[in-house]
């Protein structure tokens, strides 16, 4: 078993094996000293855990969400995929071996692995956000980021074509949202810092943020 393992044809899924552990234990040590891996790696995500689909953020965003990014802390996300593609990865291996006597060809090996670990993120991962517990004191309806300040992450925002900007709400948790003008002369540059006025339907109207 250790000879299969150690297989070069193997060692991308068994290195994502070592990676789980390590990050097992690096968590454990963390957590001994008074920090957490998990909520470091939280704080670094652009994207809001509890995050409300209706808002319809497309574009990279929207493929993250998809993949449930948005939907599960971090480490945990990470070992899900880390997981999933080494299980995924030797089982190719271990099936090929049994039926067709040979290890399957490394390349399509690697991609047969990441599609199945891509659908793995989709619906094992929305299993699991499902069964973790929520923090229902820190939920906050969308309609409330009325007031809130966010930054022009991705796009030209103008009336007829709204960019994604990122938000932190009271709670500091962050929302990707879209956002358009609130005026037809103006728009938004990425990196512009705005205020949130009011939204309509799937759209957040906007003003520039004088400082």
């Amino acid at each position: 078993m250790m000879d299969f393992v150690l297989a070069h044809q193997n060692w991308p899924f068994t290195l994502a094996f070592i990676l789980v552990i390590g990050l097992g234990l690096f968590e454990l040590i963390s957590m001994l000293v008074g920090l957490s891996l998990l909520s470091a790696l939280d704080d670094l995500l652009p994207i809001d855990i509890n995050a409300d689909t209706s808002t319809g953020v497309d574009g990279v965003t929207g493929i993250l969400g998809w993949l449930c990014l948005g939907r599960l802390p971090l480490l945990i996300w990470l070992v899900l995929v880390l997981t999933s593609f080494a299980i995924t990865g030797l089982t190719i291996n271990y099936l090929s071996l049994c039926f067709m006597f040979h290890y399957f060809p490394e390349p399509y090996a690697l991609v047969a692995a990441t599609v199945l670990t891509l659908f793995s993120c989709r619906y094992l991962g929305a299993a699991l956000a499902r069964k973790l517990p929520k923090n229902e004191s820190s939920a906050i309806n969308h309609d409330e980021l009325a007031g809130s300040v966010g930054t022009i992450t991705v796009g030209r925002a103008t009336q007829t074509n709204p960019a994604e900007a990122v938000i932190k709400d009271a709670f500091t948790q962050k929302h990707y949202v879209r956002v358009v003008p609130n005026t037809a002369e103006e728009h938004f540059e990425q990196g512009t810092k705005i205020v949130l006025l009011r939204r309509e339907n799937n759209i957040w109207f906007a003003a520039r943020l004088h400082q």
